[in-house]
């Protein structure tokens, strides 16, 4: 059986260590770091499935996938990250990822999700699909206050931790003009009138 090729992005490299266990199942065409990885090395490289480490620096990881979707849509996309909360598994599904494992993954894990995510299945490791599984819940069930959209929950829930329009746009994989957009549209659906008035919203309506 031909084996599957594996191409890892990982600045700690410790990517690496967990794939040698399994180096009798898959091929690791190419093994870089954040700053190295780009369009034409993936291209060269033509792997089946590209594994993104995100832990050491998340909005270059988010560059770089937002790349990988774009210019090549097919590939699947496992990511590695520290973050297990509902909002950052939600916005890497939403950029086209196939798989999201935190990055103390063991082998035995790491291996079942590049085989699901070959098969056409997404996969979210089992200690924190439980995680994902109640937050979606939570925003299906919130959506209907005040006809939020689940984007613009996503985006309550980005300001009231501070971040930034520009920093949202990275996040999400949106541009900083369509988060203005949908800021605007929250305070239209809210009728807050500040940051403080939004807050007090989501804390309300238990968004955060």
């Amino acid at each position: 059986m031909q084996k599957i090729k594996v191409f890892l992005v990982d600045d700690a490299y410790t990517l690496m260590g967990c794939v040698e266990k399994i180096l009798n199942r898959v091929e690791v065409v190419g093994n870089v770091t954040l700053m190295a990885a780009n369009q034409k090395t993936i291209q060269l490289k033509a792997p089946d499935v590209v594994i993104v480490n995100f832990s050491s620096n998340e909005k270059e990881g988010a560059e770089l996938l937002g790349m990988i979707t774009r210019e090549f849509p097919a590939l699947k996309v496992i990511v590695l990250s520290v973050q297990d909360d509902f909002n950052s598994i939600s916005a890497k599904l939403k950029a086209g990822i196939k798989g999201y494992l935190l990055a103390d993954v063991k082998h035995t894990e790491l291996h079942k999700a590049i085989n699901k995510v070959m098969h056409g299945e997404t996969y979210i490791q089992s200690s924190v699909a439980n995680k994902f599984i109640n937050g979606y819940q939570k925003e299906n069930h919130v959506i209907a206050i005040n006809n939020l959209s689940p984007r613009e929950v996503e985006i309550i829930r980005l300001i009231a931790k501070e971040h930034t329009s520009a920093d949202i746009g990275k996040m999400l994989f949106i541009s900083e003009h369509t988060v203005e957009t949908h800021r605007k549209n929250i305070w239209r659906k809210t009728g807050v009138k500040s940051i403080v008035g939004l807050l007090n919203f989501a804390h309300e309506h238990q968004l955060i």
